[in-house]
């Protein structure tokens, strides 16, 4: 049974997680923008200048929180389950034990796909947070950490 100590993301995925924020940030804009342009009259001359104003207003928050949002998040495998920690301002702390996994499910996105990562979504059994995301990995430590969590709860007789 294979374990290891706490890891981080993969680095790549704090691009990946930039360039998407980014263009939601772009679309959250764009209402507040228009909104602020009716009620006050603005011209063309004065509305761009605030789009890109509350863009980068918005931008520069996010930026901060993924710096401190990255940084914590990190998962370690033991023998009891997988544990995973996160969260900036609310810290969260999920464990999944091995023997209450149901089945695992690897997904990718388009940028992840560009930078080779993937999605682990880990279903257990049960109704709360029934469904784990661990988010960032590598296509093949995502495949490793999957067959790990298969094979240790074969060998268990659970119900």
């Amino acid at each position: 049974m294979k374990t290891f100590d706490f890891k981080s993301l993969e680095k790549d995925y704090l691009k990946v997680f930039r360039i998407s924020y980014a263009i939601v940030i772009l679309l959250v804009s764009m209402p507040f923008t228009i909104t602020s342009s009716v009620f006050w009259d603005l011209s063309w001359l004065y509305r761009v200048p605030m789009f890109f104003f509350l863009w980068l207003l918005f931008y520069g928050f996010f930026y901060w929180y993924s710096v401190h949002w990255f940084k914590a998040y990190k998962y370690t495998l033991t023998e009891a389950g997988l544990k995973i920690h996160k969260g900036v301002f609310w810290q969260q702390q999920n464990m999944i034990p091995r023997n209450r996994v149901q089945h695992i499910d690897i997904t990718t996105g388009p940028l992840e796909r560009r930078y080779d990562l993937s999605k682990l979504v880990v279903h257990t059994a049960g109704t709360r947070n029934a469904t784990i995301t661990l988010p960032g990995l590598l296509q093949e430590d995502a495949a490793d950490l999957r067959q790990e969590l298969i094979n240790s709860n074969q060998k268990e007789d659970t119900v």
